[in-house]
């Protein structure tokens, strides 16, 4: 019989594996480092799960999806 933790090992190092991309990825695009803030955002527990799910699929955070809606939409502003 097989250790019955090997699944959740094998599970955890492959998560661990798309974090480190993740991470390494995003350092790599944000080369300029600009200061980052808090920003307080009341969602609806839908939205919220909706955007932690975007976020997955996309191998990316909440934040990065975000930044990317915010700088798409003010090149339509600053046209």
């Amino acid at each position: 019989m097989a250790n019955m933790f090997e699944k959740y090992a094998a599970d955890r190092e492959a998560e661990q594996k798309k974090i480190e991309k993740t991470v390494s990825v995003a350092s790599v695009a944000a080369e300029p480092e600009e200061k980052r803030t808090t920003l307080s955002l009341s969602l609806t527990v839908s939205d919220k799960k909706k955007l932690k799910l975007m976020a997955m699929e996309q191998d990316t955070t909440i934040a990065a999806i975000i930044h990317g809606w915010i700088a798409e939409h003010s090149e339509e502003v600053d046209e």
